[in-house]
């Protein structure tokens, strides 16, 4: 009967009040968070933003106070703090997994469709001038390698206790990507133009258009890479 009303309270977010915190502060810490404001307001820092700082800084530094360490023994001069801060880098926004799985989606298709195209260059001459999978095909297993490694990059970046172990990840992408290739494969039974494969200009035209609408989607978004980077 009292786990609930604890874990109710874990889940609610602390609010930090930042007027009463700097109440508390010593007359040395008080002098470092005035020159750090100072600092920052020097470099264009609205009041919201430098609050936000202060909600994060300052239960660290009453703790902190409370142990005999001042602001400065905690973070170091007042001047490297501040220049810490007003150059670290920006947090990423959360980008939703199906948007990343249908970028990665896209990368791959215009990996398939340069490595067809190429080929069927090379094979121009023989009597099959058309070679390869099908359109179908080609963006099912395109989708298969995308969210599979969408699924492997957000895995990657979770904490070790908040994710799933190593060797089931591995068997389930083994898995995704055994039956992807296995429908591709059935797909590529059925007869029709976009089933069917084609010739090797067209192939580079998919590779072309596709990673375009990768490009545009990455720099739109400030999506992570293939490998999460």
């Amino acid at each position: 009967m009292t786990e609930k009303p604890v874990k109710e309270a874990e889940a609610v977010e602390e609010v930090v009040d930042v007027d009463a915190l700097l109440g508390k502060l010593s007359k040395k810490n008080d002098e470092y968070v005035f020159k750090l404001r100072r600092i920052l307001t020097d470099h264009q820092w609205s009041e919201e933003r430098q609050k936000a700082v202060l909600q994060e800084l300052l239960p660290e530094i009453i703790t902190a106070q409370h142990q005999g360490k001042p602001a400065t023994q905690l973070y170091g001069p007042v001047t490297e703090k501040a220049n810490s801060l007003i150059h670290r880098p920006k947090k990423r926004k959360k980008v939703p997994f199906w948007l990343n799985g249908l970028d990665l989606t896209f990368l791959f298709s215009s990996m398939f469709g340069l490595v067809y195209g190429v080929m069927g260059y090379f094979n121009r001459n023989k009597p099959q001038t058309a070679s390869g999978n099908g359109l179908m095909s080609l963006l099912l297993m395109a989708a298969v390698a995308g969210f599979a490694f969408a699924y492997y990059n957000e895995w990657s970046t979770k904490k070790k206790t908040d994710r799933r172990k190593t060797w089931q990840v591995m068997v389930m992408m083994v898995m995704v990507i055994l039956v992807g290739s296995w429908a591709a494969g059935a797909v590529g039974m059925i007869k029709s133009p976009i089933t069917s494969p084609m010739q090797w200009p067209v192939y580079l035209v998919v590779a072309v258009v596709t990673y375009g609408i990768h490009y545009l989607l990455k720099r739109r978004y400030h999506l992570r890479g293939l490998m999460a980077q």
